[in-house]
């Protein structure tokens, strides 16, 4: 049976004040990275964010910004 962890992430981003999410995790260690859903504007927009520091874990971890992906929605089935 897989352990569901929820965690608190703080989100460092040069420009940008430091956000603190809270994260829901299927592993006994930190995620390598996280995807969180950016902007919208008719494409699916994601920062992604890289771990950077681990103390703190299973309460907390501290991830840094890397890049923003971007893709165009799935096309419906017709």
């Amino acid at each position: 049976m897989t352990r569901t962890t929820t965690f608190r992430a703080r989100l460092l981003r040069s420009g940008a004040e430091p956000q603190t999410v809270t994260v829901r995790s299927s592993s006994d260690a930190p995620p390598r990275t996280l995807r969180r859903a950016a902007g919208g504007g008719g494409t699916l927009n994601f920062d992604v964010y890289a771990l950077l520091d681990a103390d703190g874990w299973p309460a907390s971890a501290t991830y840094t910004y890397v890049e923003s992906l971007s893709r165009e929605p799935a096309a419906p089935d017709a």
